[in-house]
C-alpha cells in the first residue's frame, strides 16, 4: 500500500492547517488571447513597474554589496578622459582645425586613431550608459532618475553659462563693455545656453583670426547629446518588460542609427554618441551576470589594436572600449585616489575647459598647444573644483528633498501620491516623447521611426536568440580572477 509522506509544516502554519497546494495554471489560461494581454498591458500602463535585473543570488533584490560596490575607479577615468578633452582641443585651438589634433600629429597626418578627445567623450557615454542602466535596475523609480540626471547636469551647466557671460565675456570682447552689456544677446545667452540645442555667441567675443573663433563653448555639443541618451534610455527601460530586452533593444537602435544614412548625414553628434552609450548599457548587462576579469580585457586590448589596422576602431571602442572602461573602473587607480581627496572635477573640468583655453588664445596669441594646455589646465582645475564643492555637490544633497517634494505635489494633482519605485510610466512617455519632438530633431524622429521600429524588433529577436543559446555565457566565462556582479 502506498503511504503519503508528511511534508514539512512552514514556520506560519498551524498544526491544524493542511499544507497548501498551488494550482498548476497553464501558461495559455494565465496568458488570456493576444488582444486581451495588449488591452491588459496598456490599462496598467500609467502604473506598471520597470524592469529589473536579476543578480547572481535573488532575481528581485540587489546583492548584498550594491551600496559598498561605487565603482570609485570611475571617478579616476573621468578625470583622465577630460584632462584628455582639454589636451585635444588645446591643440585644435592652437592650430585653428580639427586636422591639428595631437594624435593626428604624432601619426604624421595620418587620422588612424581619429582625434583624441573623440576618446574622451566616448568614455564619457560608457560610464554614463553603464551607471544609469544599473541604478534603473536596482533603484527604478522614474522620478529618482529624472531629479538625478536634471541636477547632476543643470545646476553646474547654467553656473558655467554665467560664468562664461559676465566674467570670461567681458574679459575678451572687443566691443565697449556698454555696448556689451546693453545687448540682449548677452543677458539671454546664460537662458538659451541652458536649451543646449542651440550654439549661441557673445556680441564681440573670441574674435580672433581662426575657423574656431566665436566658438564661445565648442564642448557643450555632447550635452545635448547625452540629455537625448538619458531621455531615450528611460523610455526604453520603461516600456520593455525585462532588462535584458530592455538592454538589447538599446543596442539595436544604436546599431541602427550608426549605420543609418539618414542620421549620419543629417544627425552625427547621434551616430556618434549613441553607440557608445549603448556599449555602456551593454556591458552593465554582461558585468551583472559574468562579471570581468583579466583575460578578456588583454583580449580587448589586442582586438583594439587589430580594429586599428583595419580602421575599425571607433566601432570597435563602443564594445572593447566599454569592457576595458568597467575593468579599469571597479579597480582603485591614481585618478580615484585623487578623486576621493578633492572630489571629482571632471564634469567642471570638461565644461570650463574650451572657454578658458579659448580666453587664453585670444588673450596672449600663442599657437603652442602644449603650452595653452598646462596653463588651461591649471586655471581651468581651479573653476572645477569651486563647481564641484559649492555647486554640483550642494546640489545633489538636495536630490531627495526635491523628489519628496515633487511627489507629494504630483500625488495632490493626480489624486493620489507616485510610489517611489512605481507608476509614472505613461507620464515619462509622453514626456519623453514631446521632449524628443522639440529638441530641434523632430524631423529626424518622424522620418526614422520605420527605420527604428524595424531595428527594435530585431533587438527583440537578438535578445531571445541570444538568451536561448547561451552565447553570453561561452563568451564571457569568470575566469579565477573575475570580479563584479
Amino acid at each position: 500500500m502506498r503511504r503519503d509522506r508528511a511534508r514539512p509544516r512552514l514556520l506560519w502554519q498551524s498544526q491544524s492547517t493542511p499544507p497548501v497546494r498551488k494550482k498548476r495554471v497553464r501558461k495559455r489560461e494565465a496568458v488570456g488571447h493576444p488582444a486581451a494581454q495588449i488591452l491588459v498591458r496598456l490599462s496598467a500602463f500609467a502604473g506598471k513597474t520597470m524592469p529589473t535585473q536579476p543578480t547572481h543570488s535573488d532575481p528581485t533584490k540587489a546583492p548584498p554589496n550594491a551600496k559598498a560596490d561605487h565603482f570609485a575607479g570611475f571617478d579616476g577615468i573621468r578625470l583622465v578622459a577630460a584632462i584628455a578633452v582639454i589636451l585635444s582641443h588645446a591643440f585644435v585651438i592652437a592650430g585653428g582645425t580639427d586636422e591639428n589634433g595631437l594624435v593626428v600629429q604624432l601619426l604624421g597626418g595620418r587620422k588612424v586613431l581619429g582625434v583624441l578627445g573623440d576618446y574622451g567623450v566616448a568614455t564619457f557615454f560608457i560610464i554614463s550608459g553603464f551607471l544609469l542602466s544599473r541604478s534603473l535596475r536596482f533603484n527604478p523609480s522614474i522620478l529618482t532618475y529624472a531629479v538625478n540626471r536634471t541636477l547632476r547636469i543643470v545646476p553646474a551647466f547654467a553656473a558655467c553659462a554665467l560664468v562664461t557671460a559676465f566674467v570670461i565675456g567681458p574679459i575678451c570682447t572687443a566691443v565697449p563693455w556698454g555696448t556689451y552689456f546693453s545687448s540682449s544677446t548677452t543677458w539671454s545667452f546664460p537662458v538659451h545656453s541652458v536649451n543646449l540645442f542651440t550654439d549661441w555667441i557673445l556680441p564681440g567675443v573670441f574674435g580672433y583670426d581662426g575657423e574656431l573663433a566665436k566658438q564661445v563653448n565648442g564642448s557643450l555639443w555632447s550635452l545635448r547629446y547625452e540629455a537625448l541618451s538619458y531621455v531615450f534610455l528611460l523610455l526604453v527601460w520603461t516600456t520593455c518588460r525585462s532588462a535584458t530586452l530592455a538592454t538589447w533593444v538599446v543596442v539595436a537602435v544604436a546599431i541602427g542609427t550608426w549605420t543609418s544614412p539618414f542620421v549620419t548625414a543629417h544627425v552625427l553628434g547621434i551616430a556618434f554618441t549613441l553607440p557608445y552609450f549603448a556599449g555602456g548599457v551593454l556591458m552593465q548587462w554582461v558585468h551583472a551576470r559574468y562579471g570581468t576579469n583579466r583575460t578578456m580585457a588583454v583580449a580587448s586590448v589586442f582586438l583594439l589594436v587589430m580594429a586599428g589596422v583595419f580602421h575599425l576602431q571607433t566601432q570597435a571602442f563602443a564594445v572593447l572600449g566599454a569592457y576595458l572602461v568597467v575593468f579599469f573602473g571597479e579597480r582603485q587607480n591614481p585618478g580615484s585616489k585623487l578623486a576621493g581627496k578633492i572630489g571629482d572635477c571632471s564634469y567642471g573640468l570638461y565644461l570650463y575647459g574650451w572657454p578658458v583655453e579659448q580666453l587664453l588664445r585670444q588673450l596672449t596669441g600663442t599657437t603652442d598647444p602644449m603650452f595653452l594646455f598646462v596653463t588651461a589646465l591649471a586655471l581651468t582645475w581651479t573653476l572645477a573644483f569651486l563647481s564641484c564643492h559649492f555647486i554640483e555637490r550642494p546640489a545633489m544633497k538636495h536630490r531627495r528633498a526635491l523628489a519628496s517634494r515633487i511627489r507629494a505635489v504630483a500625488g495632490k494633482c493626480f489624486g493620489g501620491a507616485l510610489a517611489p519605485a512605481t507608476g509614472g510610466a505613461k507620464i515619462a512617455f509622453v514626456a519623453g516623447a514631446a521632449f524628443l519632438l522639440t529638441a530641434g530633431h523632430w524631423w529626424l524622429v518622424i522620418q526614422s521611426i520605420g527605420e527604428l521600429a524595424l531595428v527594435m524588433l530585431a533587438g527583440a529577436v537578438l535578445a531571445v536568440l541570444v538568451h536561448r543559446i547561451g552565447l553570453m555565457s561561452r563568451l564571457f566565462r569568470p575566469g579565477s580572477d573575475s570580479s563584479g556582479g
